[in-house]
This record gives structure tokens, C-alpha cells and sequence, in this order.
């Protein structure tokens, strides 16, 4: 076989395994059948057995949840089509680095965590800053530093009892894409973390081309709580 003729045969390969990628499983009961992060084709049959239940996200961004017996084509319902949603859905589901949840996280996936190591923090066009701790941190006052690393501006605060949201202190405002040290005080001890904050476009066409612009800014644990609810 000549080297021309390999290189031509490669060629159609990539073509053909990047048409097949144009759906990715992002939740399933069975993952021994259907891992998250897999990627299927809309030209194939997918087999789902009896009490079998999968979702999965197309490339035009639109989420489909479907439970066996289940055995045809998943057809994508929209139009649209952007091939490079679904393989970065499924690069993401299948890193070993993915966020697991340990003890409380806020409910509200926009508010920024300050109890976590996590540097990258998206917030949503219609949202405020608002910085969050858990119950367990709560329960006694702390004084919060927050620096603004490229100006060297420092803002102090005091963090009530019983609070577990704080408004993001309005003498410092928000330079999005920025880094800030953000230093939680206590009597007993303290933390600290480095924090950058990104600030959503407006305009996305479904959810699911939010959550990979997120992905994309690093965006992790928030990431894994709106894919949770797709």
C-alpha cells in the first residue's frame, strides 16, 4: 500500500470518528453499559435495555433523557450544529480530575465558595458577586481580606455569625478575569485562596453551550451542578 493511499485512508478515519461524535452521555444508571463522557452516533441504534436510563447531550445543545427498553436512532431534535460541544462535554465527563462533592456545597451554583481550593469562578449575567460559606464555618464571626493582586488594593470586612452569604464589598469593584487573594480570618485560624472571576456573554443558545463556555474558564464545580441538572 502506497504511503499516498495510508495517508487518504487516515484521512476518511478522522472524518468518520468526527461525524460519529455528534452526541455524549452525561448522566446514566448504568455505567457499566453507558459511561459518562461516551460518545454516540445519531445514524446508530443506541440499545437500551429494560430500566436503563440515560441522558444525553447533542450537538446542537439540546438535552434528551431517554429510558429502555429503547432500541433505534437518537435523533438530535434542532438544527444546529457545533461538533466541538459534544467532544468537549466528553473530555470533560471523562477526566479522572473531575469535582466531587465534599460535605456542603451552596445550592445556588453561582455563589463563590470561598471554603475550597477551586481558583475559577463563573457568575451569571443577572447575578451580583456573592461570596458563600458553609454552616460549619458560620458559626462564628471572621474578618475577610480581600486583595486585588494587579493594583494591590486591600478591602477588610467583618463576616457575621450565622451568615453564610456576604456581598462581594462594593469599595472594591469587580475586574473580571482579574486574580484576587481572598483571606478568611478567624480566632482560631484562617485561610486563604486565590480567586478569578468571569462573568457570562449573554446570548447562549441552549444551557448546554453555557456549561462549556464554563469549562472553558475553568469553572468546575459549578460546571458539574448545572450538568447535574440538564
Amino acid at each position: 500500500m502506497s504511503i499516498k493511499l495510508i495517508f487518504i485512508l487516515s484521512i476518511i478515519a478522522t472524518v468518520n470518528v468526527t461525524q460519529a461524535a455528534n452526541m455524549v452521555v452525561i448522566h446514566s444508571n448504568d455505567t457499566k453499559l453507558f459511561s459518562k463522557g461516551k460518545l454516540l452516533d445519531t445514524d446508530i441504534s443506541v440499545n437500551i435495555p429494560a430500566k436503563v436510563k440515560i441522558t444525553v447531550v447533542f450537538e446542537s445543545g439540546s438535552v434528551k433523557t431517554v429510558t429502555g427498553p429503547y432500541s433505534q436512532p437518537l435523533k438530535d431534535p434542532l438544527a444546529i450544529s457545533d461538533p466541538k460541544l459534544v467532544i468537549t462535554l466528553a473530555n470533560f465527563l471523562k477526566k479522572k480530575s473531575i469535582f466531587r462533592s465534599r460535605g456542603e456545597n451552596p445550592s445556588n451554583p453561582w455563589l463563590v465558595d470561598v471554603n475550597t481550593t477551586k481558583r475559577f469562578y463563573c457568575i451569571a449575567p443577572a447575578y451580583n458577586v456573592i461570596l458563600w460559606r458553609p454552616s460549619s464555618d458560620s458559626q462564628s464571626a471572621s474578618t475577610l481580606l480581600i486583595k486585588h493582586t494587579r493594583t494591590g488594593k486591600i478591602v477588610k470586612i467583618r463576616w457575621p455569625a450565622y451568615q453564610k452569604n456576604l456581598k462581594w464589598p462594593s469599595n472594591l469593584p469587580v475586574r473580571y478575569g482579574d486574580t484576587y487573594k481572598i483571606e478568611v480570618q478567624t480566632r482560631s485560624n484562617s485561610s486563604i485562596k486565590k480567586l478569578v472571576l468571569h462573568k457570562l456573554p449573554i446570548g447562549f443558545p441552549t444551557k448546554s453551550h453555557k456549561v462549556v463556555w464554563m469549562i472553558g474558564r475553568g469553572c468546575v464545580r459549578q460546571v458539574n451542578q448545572l450538568l447535574s441538572r440538564l
